[in-house]
Parts: structure tokens; C-alpha cells; sequence
């Protein structure tokens, strides 16, 4: 894929979209599948606080850690579900 056009054609024709450590991607590929209305699973990672000083929990504060990262993803839709994976490292996965 070598172009946005045919990356998002090919998303678009996707059953399910899965995130295994997305990076910076994980709010925007929730975003996505919500968008879209399609199944996701998503384990996110890194917090990347300093890139996105716009995130931000219902109190107002930014987003730093894993737990409020989780938190900001969840609060994206009243149906996201997390199950802990038997995994070293980050393991919550939502859904």
C-alpha cells in the first residue's frame, strides 16, 4: 500500500480491525472502527503523552500514564470491554 486512497479502500473492506501495540495509532484506529462500525481489538502501549497534549480524561487532565491512556480509550464508547491477556509487558486488551 502506497497511498492513503488505497490504504483507506482497503480498511474500509475489512471485517475487523486489530491493533497489537498500535503506538500513536490506538485512538485513531478506535476512532476508525467505531467511525466504520466494525469489531476491534486493541492492545495499546506507549503513552506518548508528549505528542498529543490534546488528550484528555472527563476532569481535564492530560493523559500520562497507561492507566488514564486505557481510561481516554474507553471513555471513546460506553461498550468498549477490557479483558487482561496473559502477556508480558502491556496486556490489557480492549474490545
Amino acid at each position: 500500500i502506497l497511498d492513503a486512497s488505497t490504504a483507506m479502500s482497503v480498511l474500509l473492506q475489512c471485517s475487523v480491525v486489530i491493533g497489537l501495540h498500535p503506538d500513536q495509532a490506538a485512538g485513531s484506529l478506535i476512532d476508525f472502527a467505531l467511525e466504520h462500525k466494525k469489531p476491534f481489538a486493541c492492545i495499546p502501549c506507549c503513552v506518548y503523552w508528549k505528542s498529543f497534549p490534546r488528550r484528555r480524561l472527563t476532569d481535564g487532565s492530560q493523559v500520562r500514564t497507561y492507566e488514564q491512556l486505557v481510561e481516554w480509550l474507553k471513555s471513546k464508547h460506553p461498550d468498549i470491554q477490557e479483558t487482561i491477556i496473559d502477556l508480558k509487558g502491556q496486556n490489557r486488551l480492549l474490545w
